[in-house]
C-alpha cells in the first residue's frame, strides 16, 4: 500500500491528470460527512477523480485500501460513500473500463477488496433505507467478482428511480 506522503502518487494518473491531489483528498475523507453527489465535498471530488463516468484509473487502485479502511467509521454514521466508491472502482475495472492494476499495488488491492467485501456482506442487514441497500448489495457484488450481478442491482435501482 503506498503510504500517503508516498511520492510514487505522482506517478500515477486519475480523470484529470497526475494523481499527487489524492493523498491529501485521502486525509480530508475520513471528516467529511457530506455526500458524494454534493458538489464542493471531498467524496464528490473523489468520485470525480477515481471513477469518472465509471472510468478508472492508476490511482483508483492505490486508493482502494484507504477507501475500505474509511468504510467502517462512515457506515457507522449511515454513509456508505468509501465502501461504494471502492465497489465502483472494482466494477469499473472488472467491466475492462479501467488500466490493469500496478504491480506493486496488487497486493493491498486484493487484500483491500477481500475486507470490502466481508464489510459490505455484514452491513446489508443493517441497511438504513432503500438506497443504501442498494449500493450495499452492489458493492458486495463488485468486491465478490461478480460484476454482473453488481450491474443488475444498480440499474434495477436506476430504472426504479426513473419511475418515480
Amino acid at each position: 500500500m503506498l503510504e500517503l506522503d508516498d511520492p510514487r502518487w505522482a506517478t500515477l494518473t486519475h480523470a484529470y491528470g497526475r494523481a499527487a491531489d489524492i493523498p491529501a483528498l485521502l486525509a480530508k475523507a475520513g471528516e467529511d460527512t457530506r455526500p458524494g453527489h454534493e458538489p464542493g465535498s471531498t467524496w464528490f471530488d473523489l468520485w470525480s477523480a477515481l471513477c469518472h463516468q465509471g472510468d478508472t484509473y492508476t490511482a483508483s487502485y492505490a486508493a482502494v485500501p484507504y477507501l475500505i479502511a474509511l468504510a467502517p467509521g462512515h457506515l457507522k454514521h449511515k454513509r456508505y460513500d468509501p465502501l461504494f466508491l471502492a465497489a465502483c472502482i472494482e466494477l469499473a475495472r472488472l467491466e475492462g473500463r479501467g488500466p490493469t492494476i500496478p504491480s506493486q499495488l496488487r497486493a493491498s488491492y486484493t487484500e483491500a477488496l477481500d475486507r470490502g467485501r466481508a464489510l459490505a456482506q455484514e452491513n446489508v442487514t443493517a441497511a438504513w433505507d432503500k438506497d443504501s441497500e442498494a449500493a450495499l448489495r452492489a458493492s458486495a457484488a463488485a468486491l465478490a467478482g461478480d460484476a454482473a450481478g453488481a450491474r443488475t442491482i444498480l440499474d434495477a435501482d436506476l430504472e426504479e428511480d426513473d419511475h418515480l
